[in-house]
Formats: structure tokens, C-alpha cells, sequence
């Protein structure tokens, strides 16, 4: 069962977070929903952006990679002698492995912080309206055992619109 609360004050949505936890409900089943940005764990929330450190850094060794083979190896495959110097030359060969590991490590950095965005986003998503007027929305997956004192515990701390949401295409 999906439910969704709106709150006004930050304090009051971050205590009921902190309740639905103490009820059982894990963090991955509580989504808040903000028309403004709050500091990270200021909602009572674990860390997010858990993973994109992982993919930037392994997009940047991708780029390492490719450009240490494009600088070093292609040189050695198809070897041409111009005038006894060596194959590979350090300032071109460290210009070429640069600039293909900062290229994978920004296009690596927008692929990741798109997936952890979980975008492009397909079909509706439960959202309301009066989040673009300052209220907080938090969404629940909750059992349907579950739903009376959760219904409870949102009361208790100030919440409107207690409910399903409203589904729609964002």
C-alpha cells in the first residue's frame, strides 16, 4: 500500500521519519519529496549518492586506459621510424592519456549522477501538488497491517493530506 503525508515544518517530518523507523519501515520504503533542498541527513535520512564516487572512478580508469592504449600501444602496432626518435614521445602521450581521462570522467560523472537520479523516469509517479508551495511529501510503502498505526503516527505529528497519492507523469 502506498500512502503520502504532507508537512509543513521539516522538524515534524523528520520525527515522523525517525517514528516510522521505530514502527519497523525501512529507509528504502520512505521517499520525502521537497520543492526546496535540505542538507544532506537533515530529514533524518541515510547518506545517498552512494555509489557515484564508484562510477566516476572506474570511468576515469576506463579513460586511462583507452588513452594509455591510444598513446602507447596503437605506436608500437603500426611502428614508424622517423629519424631514430622513439615511438612514443612523454608530452604527446601524457596530453592524449589526460584528456581521455578527464573526458571519461565527466561523461562517467553525468551517466552516474543520471542513474542515481534513477532518470529517464517512465510512467507516473506519486507526487501532489502543494510540494511546489512549500510542503514536505513524505511516500510510503507500507504492509496493510501497518496502515492504521502508521495513519496514527502521522497525525501525531501534524501531517495533511494523509491518503494515496496522486499518481502522475513527471
Amino acid at each position: 500500500m502506498t500512502l503520502i503525508a504532507l508537512f509543513h515544518e521539516s522538524t515534524d517530518t523528520a520525527e515522523v521519519i525517525d517514528e516510522l523507523h521505530n514502527l519497523g519501515i525501512p529507509d528504502n520504503k520512505i521517499v520525502v519529496i521537497t520543492g526546496v533542498p535540505y542538507p544532506e541527513g537533515a530529514l533524518g535520512r541515510h547518506r545517498e549518492w552512494l555509489t557515484l564516487p564508484y562510477i566516476v572512478l572506474a570511468g576515469a580508469v576506463a579513460g586511462l586506459l583507452f588513452g594509455l592504449f591510444l598513446a602507447v600501444v596503437t605506436p608500437h602496432l603500426y611502428h614508424l621510424d622517423v629519424g631514430g626518435h622513439p615511438p612514443v614521445g612523454f608530452p604527446p602521450a601524457a596530453v592524449i592519456i589526460f584528456i581521455f581521462t578527464m573526458m571519461a570522467t565527466i561523461v562517467s560523472t553525468f551517466l552516474g549522477v543520471l542513474w542515481e537520479m534513477n532518470f529517464p523516469r517512465f510512467g507516473p509517479a506519486p507526487y501532489n501538488k502543494l510540494v511546489t508551495d512549500g510542503y514536505l511529501a513524505v511516500i510510503l510503502d507500507i504492509p496493510t497491517l501497518l496502515e492504521d498505526k502508521v495513519k496514527q503516527t502521522l497525525e501525531a505529528h501534524h501531517a495533511h493530506h494523509i491518503g494515496e497519492p496522486e499518481w502522475m507523469a513527471l
